[in-house]
């Protein structure tokens, strides 16, 4: 029997069921941002009017849940991908129904920092999946699946979180998020997951060989020592992690304001706004499966992707403010989302392939934390900046200067990302272990 007719291909499961987990997980941090649009909300926690605080609900969020990342990817070493998933989406679910019982300013932002530290371990945790099932051929479609989640988040949320919030009230939003974590993405994580291939029962020997194969790093972890040392002692890796800090900077300080913007800035109303906000995530969700794609055909080249996305990402969303028809704003700052969208497969892949075995969860925790922390501060301070000067483009100028500095810190990786000795030889053969369910 043939490789292909031998294959069970378990792993596509496994990338569909973290890929629905990061779905509502991002559909749990966007619904905010949709929320701060609409005025009973905002009454009802005594921000009205105060786009510093709005953006602080944001920040709230960001800056625990970057922070979090330092320790929650070590965790996520520890206790396997699957745990960390199912851990946080159990978290998450709590945090929701009391989010949806409180009416004060202050214990929102409260429950919205706790979130940040329950979703903390879910990133580190998606790219260890990504990392031990999948080939590296086959690891820039397989994160712009699961980072598809990201984009779709926001596109279903603001058309859904608008009618919810029309029909029943805005605290109905966070009851019916809450269901969809523990009634769906909960069962499909602990059915269909696991750590490593080699503990899911089903995984055919074929299957194996094919993933193990296909890797550049051993099948067993090296010393946990001569791991951090070979990490840490890579300054391509750590213009990585500089870099992705412009992806996050511009993601939430852009995407927070959106329906505001729309609604504010060019006159929609809150249906509309809500209607018109889907249009960027949509053409994000369709430039992330192109960039998935582009980036497994140019293995070598997934750190040019990386940098001309966010050159144009940065170039389209000056043009979306500085335009002065809402149809062409809406245009502009669609693409500009969509090239921040085209950059995130192949720029996990890079980060992935840079992290040894091991410290995968290390790795791309430190890079999503320093990532967030700093974007953290991108919502406050759009919002800050509207409130002073009564305009958004100041801000979406400030952020999208950063994206170009942070594309241009990506220079010397664009050669080449990993050098001989950087990573294990590829190993011949695949240990043949006996499958069974973690």
């Amino acid at each position: 029997m043939s490789l292909q007719t031998a294959m069970s291909n378990r792993r596509y499961r496994v990338a569909i069921a973290i890929s629905f987990a990061f779905f509502v997980a991002y559909f749990d941090r966007t619904n905010v941002s949709v929320l701060i649009a609409n005025q009973e909300f905002t009454d009802s926690l005594g921000i009205t009017g105060n786009k510093f605080a709005q953006g602080l609900l944001i920040t709230g969020f960001l800056f625990p849940y970057g922070l979090c990342n330092f320790f929650t990817g070590p965790l996520g070493d520890k206790i396997g991908g699957r745990r960390g998933v199912i851990w946080s989406i159990i978290a998450w679910t709590v945090l929701m129904c009391a989010m949806g019982l409180v009416s004060n300013f202050v214990v929102m932002l409260v429950l919205r920092i706790v979130l940040g530290l329950g979703e903390s371990i879910m990133t580190p945790s998606c790219n260890m999946i990504v990392a031990e099932w999948f080939p590296d051929r086959e690891r820039a479609r397989a994160n712009s699946a699961w980072l598809g989640g990201l984009f779709l988040a926001p596109a279903v949320s603001f058309p859904v979180i608008v009618w919810i919030v029309n029909v029943f009230g805005w605290r109905e939003s966070f009851f019916v998020l809450a269901a969809v974590g523990v009634l769906v993405a909960l069962p499909m994580m602990w059915r269909w997951t696991a750590n490593r291939p080699e503990e899911m029962a089903g995984v055919s020997p074929a299957e194996l060989r094919h993933i193990r194969d296909g890797q550049a790093k051993p099948a067993d972890p090296e010393p946990v020592k001569a791991s951090l040392r070979r990490l840490f002692a890579n300054y391509r890796y750590w213009l990585c992690v500089f870099s992705y800090m412009g992806y996050g900077l511009g993601f939430w300080g852009i995407s927070t304001f959106v329906p505001s913007y729309l609604e504010h800035e060019r006159h929609l109303g809150f249906t509309s706004s809500g209607t018109f906000a889907v249009i960027p995530w949509l053409t994000a969700a369709v430039l992330n499966l192109v960039g998935g794609m582009i980036g497994d055909r140019m293995p070598r080249g997934r750190v040019l992707l990386w940098s001309g996305g966010y050159v144009l990402g940065a170039l389209l969303s000056y043009l979306g403010v500085a335009t002065g028809t809402v149809g062409m704003s809406v245009v502009f700052i669609s693409a500009a989302v969509g090239f921040l969208g085209f950059t995130l497969a192949p720029m996990w892949s890079v980060i992935q392939e840079l992290t040894p075995r091991g410290t995968t969860g290390l790795g791309t925790g430190i890079a999503n934390g320093v990532s967030y922390i700093a974007s953290a501060f991108g919502p406050a301070l759009v919002g800050a900046l509207v409130d002073s000067s009564g305009s958004y483009n100041l801000g979406f100028f400030l952020l999208a200067g950063f994206l170009v500095v942070t594309a241009l810190a990506l220079a010397p990786l664009w050669r080449g990302h990993v050098r001989r000795g950087d990573l294990a030889e590829v190993p011949s053969t695949a240990t043949k272990t006996e499958a069974h369910h973690d």
